[in-house]
């Protein structure tokens, strides 16, 4: 393994502006890697490797010249197949879309490229990033780097799994529903779901029509904090802050270990309270409490789903055309499936949930508002809460048949349209990764990196690649 691979985004930025290594030398390595980790996974669906190099090969010029470079010179990432990149296919996993080929890079990869990055390939999703593990129709089944039989989470589980395997230095994905943060936990990474609609999200699909835009993040993956910190300043259009900051000390935060439902595992359980040591040993003040509007969250996030959103997201499916639920069951029942069948179970599971929560007359705005309201409440304005993001580690693959009982872990955070970041803290007793949630109030992305970057500090300072 070339040793560039085992740096993270921002050691080899500075390893090629001081001339460590070249920029086509760092994207060949990536390359390898993918090409040898890949069969394994199936995380990257869709390769742009030849146009890469020849982007490398450009940026190696940049270098000798002495010309200006990017945050990102020649720094190799993948992005989630849902984004837009120029003259790459789009499909989001959906045999309706197989033939979409952008002419444009959506906002985000756009931004990144524009620091200088290279985009090495796409990273498999559900269909219509519509299930929280990551199978489509097109691309088939991702598997966690750490355990081939495990699920790496969903719907951004290719891009945790090739960062997790070294295959990329730098990911970008979305979070409706946990997205971000479930395989960024489950396969022992740091992703960051910024406050909902923060980052702009033009040239990303399915396109977050009405109230799923209050759901609904973009947000960058990495194995390191400050490389999340990095993107999400390029990302969001905003100065970087020193991440090792002193003034953390006397800073509250809340921390609990379930849902308040469903109760989490002893792994789980001691990762949540062992990032709570670390930064109680920083001086911040800690208080065991929870906002109980958290409970049966994902109620409220179905009834934050109209029959506009699900009329969108039918479209989403059919690529613009709207697809009947029943109807793509029929098909799947009939072995002529259109969309695979964990993402139909999921679209029927909110298509019909959100109708049934709505006429028991759950009104979903009225519950994120009273929700935001007390978890501002416990945590002020400029606090956090650590929490669980699954009261387990990953699964084995076909978990999400029980999705339902346990979305709740994820889905309070998206319904009141919090930013939060998933951090490391660990293994578990059989080798798979511990990863908690700092989840802030609404503009806090930057309290969130910082603490997040402590508790990395004590608990894993040192990243490792998962060999496959």
């Amino acid at each position: 393994m070339h040793p560039s691979v085992t740096l993270s985004a921002s050691q080899l930025a500075q390893a090629i502006r001081q001339g460590t290594f070249l920029p086509s030398e760092v994207v060949n390595a990536h390359i390898a890697r993918i090409e040898a980790v890949n069969p394994a996974l199936n995380a990257v669906v869709q390769q742009r490797f030849a146009r890469a190099r020849q982007e490398a090969r450009e940026a190696d010029e940049r270098v000798r010249q002495g010309a200006p470079l990017g945050p990102l010179h020649g720094v190799p990432i993948t992005v989630k197949e849902a984004f837009d990149v120029a003259g790459t296919p789009a499909t989001c996993g959906l045999l309706s879309a197989k033939v979409h080929l952008p002419q444009q890079d959506a906002v985000a990869v756009a931004r990144l490229r524009a620091a200088g990055a290279i985009v090495l390939g796409k990273t498999n999703t559900p269909d219509n990033c519509w299930d929280q593990e990551t199978v489509s129709y097109l691309f088939g089944r991702t598997n966690n780097p750490w355990d081939l039989a495990r699920s790496p989470g969903g719907s951004t589980g290719g891009e945790a799994a090739i960062l997790a395997a070294g295959g990329s230095a730098l990911g970008l994905g979305s979070d409706i529903a946990g997205s971000i943060r479930l395989p960024a936990a489950w396969c022992g990474i740091v992703g960051l779901r910024p406050t909902s609609g923060l980052i702009n999200e033009v040239g990303f699909w399915p396109p977050s029509v009405g109230h799923l835009a209050d759901l609904n993040a973009v947000g960058p993956m990495a194995r390191r904090v400050e490389d999340v910190a990095l993107a999400f300043a390029l990302l969001s259009e905003q100065p970087a802050q020193p991440l090792d900051a002193p003034n953390l000390s006397g800073q509250r935060f809340a921390f609990w270990l379930d849902d308040g439902l469903i109760p989490s595992s002893g792994a789980v359980q001691g990762g949540v309270q062992a990032a709570v040591r670390a930064l109680t040993e920083r001086g911040l003040r800690a208080t065991q409490a929870a906002p109980t509007h958290r409970r049966f969250a994902v109620a409220g996030w179905l009834a934050s789903i109209n029959a506009d959103e699900r009329e969108a997201i039918g479209r989403g499916f059919g690529g613009g055309e709207l697809w009947s639920p029943l109807r793509e069951l029929q098909n799947n029942l009939a072995d002529q499936p259109r969309i695979a069948s964990g993402a139909l179970r999921y679209w029927l599971s909110s298509h019909y949930g959100s109708q049934l929560v709505t006429l028991l007359g759950v009104d979903g705005h009225a519950w994120r508002r009273e929700l935001q309201a007390e978890f501002i409440e416990l945590v002020g304005e400029d606090g956090f809460a650590i929490c669980p993001v699954f009261p387990t580690t990953a699964p084995r693959h076909g978990w999400s048949v029980v999705f339902p009982l346990t979305i709740s872990y994820q889905t309070w955070v998206n319904l009141a349209g919090l930013p939060a970041l998933v951090v490391p803290v660990g293994r578990s007793g059989n080798g798979m990764p511990v990863g908690v949630q700092l989840v802030g109030a609404p503009g806090t992305e930057w309290m969130l990196l910082k603490a997040g970057y402590a508790i990395q500090q004590a608990l894993m300072p040192v990243a490792r690649i998962k060999d496959v």
